[in-house]
């Protein structure tokens, strides 16, 4: 499964990057786009949470 529309609160979103990523993992995700609006801030967070998680 893909989202390719995600915002964190970085954006206007209601999760932070970690608890995004976790989120989607859970549901089975794994392609995953954040697209907050004029900032990459939250990137390293999701990233980081990312390289955790497996599939």
């Amino acid at each position: 499964m893909l989202e390719l529309h995600c915002h964190t609160t970085h954006s206007d979103g209601t999760l932070t990057p970690l608890q995004l990523v976790e989120a989607a993992a859970a549901a089975g995700v794994e392609i995953l786009a954040i697209t907050d609006h004029d900032t990459m801030s939250g990137w390293e967070e999701a990233t980081a949470a990312a390289l955790t998680k497996t599939v």
